[in-house]
């Protein structure tokens, strides 16, 4: 009985309008008329809220009813429906213990969601996102085909966080913030997860053994999974790949001390476990026809930092860097006074710096148009507080989304456009004689698909 009377506010239409157009088009976003279906987007909303209201109101009285209970809510990747989309994905490597709460909204988005084994295999992951019913429910009944901004369901992310935000724990890690900064801001793009591969992760043995005898097996099986992210990256059309991470000399010796017993090795030997991580890199960054995006960090020396300068042996890839600015005074090539930017890390570690519009200082004011990303359940959009080189590569990546589709759309995705889009992104048109102009502000200049395709304004409105 209380089942039918919670659930019944929850029979929305699926059928949400979307945009006109072939599935491989590139045409701008519509938005939704007054009658989506058989309701208003406005009107399944209030439907939505009513069923929050109804749960708190019978959940606070009989709390431990089955329906106030959490279940098992199983991501199931032939679900996938989305339309629009290009058909050309991103891929998401970061750290993935778990698929984020937010990502339910966005569920019909994901194309996967994939670990390396031990041995080197990528797997798919069975996942479980446990939440009480309605909670699950309203969300899913927002993941329409075609994008609907968080901003158009801001009048659920307060009741959703009065009643239901003991949940964002389940947003915990670094590779939901990344996915919150490129789920909306890249409309079009089917998306695909993978849990980041780590060496003691798919050799265990090899990688803790601290001696030189067993490094031909660890690179052996590195190389498994480079050829199994390729795989991967082939079987679902992923053209885009964010890399908000890094492995240095630091790292391995650090994963060392965290999964493995004994004395530490030498350095030599710490030097050629780094090295055996090259292969994946390789995969990530020089896969034919496949962008990848890297967060730069600040790195001293080629030797403990081998993967963090720019470098023609991945012509690829772009390390990407950050300034703050509120007013960068630049233009849609990054012209201007760029001699007032201060960048971060050193010039030696980019390719470019892109402005956050977030100053890094507290209260961390910001411009009419910060980095935004989703909030835990995808129902409203805000400004990045800190800004880091991790949330920058998800904007370098989304900025490179923009060119090839605003410029080169008709292009067939291979080594020759990616090196055409990465001369865009850098122009040769600063200073005399011309240089590259390195700083780039292109949230200023709504240089991302979400702004040109309509789902989003170039100016940040506030709630």
């Amino acid at each position: 009985m209380y089942r039918s009377c919670l659930l019944t506010p929850l029979v929305f239409s699926l059928c949400l309008v979307g945009c006109g157009g072939e599935e491989d088009g590139f045409l701008p976003h519509e938005e939704p008329s007054e009658s989506i279906g058989e309701l208003t987007l406005s009107e399944q909303i209030d439907s939505a809220l009513l069923a929050i209201n109804n749960y708190k109101n019978f959940c606070s009285q009989t709390p431990g009813a089955p329906l106030c209970q959490s279940q098992a809510n199983r991501f199931e990747p032939n679900q996938f429906s989305m339309s629009p989309h290009t058909g050309e994905a991103i891929l998401i490597v970061d750290d993935f213990s778990q698929l984020p709460l937010r990502a339910i909204r966005y569920k019909n988005r994901l194309k996967g969601f994939f670990r390396a084994q031990a041995g080197g295999n990528i797997q798919p992951v069975q996942f479980d996102w446990n939440t009480p019913a309605t909670f699950f429910t309203v969300l899913t009944r927002f993941a329409a085909p075609d994008l609907i901004p968080a901003e158009s369901l801001r009048r659920l992310s307060g009741p959703l966080n009065e009643v239901f935000g003991y949940l964002n724990d389940q947003n915990f890690g670094h590779g939901s913030i990344v996915f919150s900064l490129l789920i909306e801001a890249n409309p079009r793009q089917p998306v695909v997860v993978l849990d980041r591969p780590t060496l003691p992760g798919i050799a265990p043995e090899e990688f803790c053994d601290a001696s030189a005898e067993s490094h031909p097996a660890l690179l052996q099986k590195s190389e498994h999974v480079a050829s199994e992210l390729v795989r991967i990256m082939t079987e679902h059309n992923v053209r885009f790949v964010n890399v908000s991470f890094g492995e240095t000399f630091e790292t391995i010796r650090d994963s060392w001390r965290r999964a493995c017993v004994g004395n530490l090795p030498s350095d030599s030997i710490l030097r050629e476990k780094l090295a055996a991580y090259k292969p994946i890199l390789k995969a990530l960054s020089k896969t034919p026809g496949v962008f990848a995006a890297q967060s730069a960090i600040n790195a001293s020396n080629a030797q403990d930092f081998p993967y963090d300068y720019p470098s023609q042996e991945y012509p690829n890839r772009v390390l990407a860097g950050y300034f703050t600015a509120l007013t960068s005074g630049l233009d849609e090539q990054g012209r201007g006074n760029s001699g007032a930017l201060v960048g971060w890390p050193q010039r030696q570690n980019v390719d470019l710096y892109l402005n956050s519009g977030v100053l890094a200082q507290r209260p961390f004011p910001y411009n009419q148009t910060p980095l935004l990303q989703v909030d835990g359940f995808g129902t409203d959009i805000y400004p990045i507080t800190t800004t880091a080189t991790s949330w920058i590569a998800p904007l370098a990546l989304s900025r490179f989304i923009h060119l090839r589709y605003s410029s080169f759309g008709n292009e067939t995705m291979n080594d020759q456009l990616i090196e055409k889009i990465r001369a865009r992104m850098v122009p040769v048109a600063c200073g005399n004689p011309k240089t590259a102009c390195v700083f780039q502000d292109p949230l200023l200049h709504g240089q991302v698909e979400a702004v040109r395709l309509g789902y989003r304004t170039r100016l940040y409105q506030e709630p």
